[in-house]
């Protein structure tokens, strides 16, 4: 069963709590990130150099890394970030951006996932397929044809993050037209959002940032479905063909979007296994 109130209380706890949000994330995305995770009224910090983000990491009380855009010295900085946010035993969330197109990515995100512990790793369905059988159908960053989550392949695809869920003890992400929140008893479907999201750069990041944002107030799957539901029902308020307007309009919603409106348009449905 889905608890709506449940979700939307994490609002008010992070608006209250305040929390400070380190996002170690890629030039492409960084200004976006950090305006999102404000305007949801926390605190964001956006270090990325190797010699710092320890040190920042224990001050934050969340984590969220990106894999887009990779760079060495953002590979060792994301390194040095998940030890010591296993260490302070914060949240610690992963986009897993590119894990189905690249080698350099696919192998440093599997080495990642053996040395350390995510609360929450999310990714496309053709990057959540990568990391479950080794290979996927991705279209650079982007998923796959085969790969996008219908009505035929859904269970498919939810079981294959169920495992994954199961082997690294951890709630998975799915993102697509269809986003499935899956841990190893159950997954969680939401059906809001609009197609013009895909077609704006950098939003997958914004809904990762924000996320980890609501995951220093409570649980990986409540917060999930919170930055899931702001990010897709503002989205669907300002729909429109003119992508800038929708993207400035966007970034409005997210902050401003009633709970109200959360209650009303909220597609959500729990699915045991």
């Amino acid at each position: 069963m889905v608890d709506l109130e449940k979700i939307l209380r994490a609002r008010k706890d992070l608006r209250d709590k305040e929390p400070l949000i380190h996002a170690i994330t890629h030039p492409i995305s960084i200004n976006m990130v950090a305006n999102a995770i404000l305007f949801l009224g926390a605190k964001a910090i956006c270090a990325s150099h190797p010699e710092e983000v320890g040190e920042i990491v224990k001050m934050a009380d969340s984590l969220s890394i990106s894999l887009g855009n990779i760079t060495a010295e953002r590979m060792a900085a994301i390194d040095l970030a998940c030890k010591a946010a296993n260490e302070k035993k914060i949240p610690l969330a992963i986009d897993m951006v590119g894990v189905g197109a690249s080698t350099l990515r696919y192998d440093f995100a599997m080495g990642l996932l053996d040395k350390y512990h995510f609360d929450l790793i999310k990714g496309n369905s053709s990057e959540i397929r990568a990391l479950a059988k080794g290979k996927s159908n991705a279209r650079g960053i982007d998923v796959g044809k085969a790969d996008e989550i219908s009505k035929e392949n859904i269970e498919e695809i939810a079981r294959e993050a169920r495992d994954l869920a199961k082997k690294y003890q951890t709630t998975l992400l799915v993102t697509g037209k269809i986003d499935l929140v899956v841990t190893k008893d159950s997954f969680y479907k939401v059906d809001n959002g609009v197609e013009t999201l895909s077609k704006i750069t950098g939003t997958g990041c914004m809904v990762t940032a924000m996320i980890s944002s609501f995951m220093a107030v409570t649980d990986p799957i409540t917060a999930s479905l919170c930055g899931l539901l702001i990010m897709e029902i503002a989205a669907e308020r300002v729909n429109s063909d003119r992508l800038y307007t929708f993207f400035v309009n966007l970034m409005d919603q997210i902050g401003i979007i009633t709970d109200c409106e959360i209650r009303e348009k909220a597609k959500v449905r729990e699915i045991k296994f």
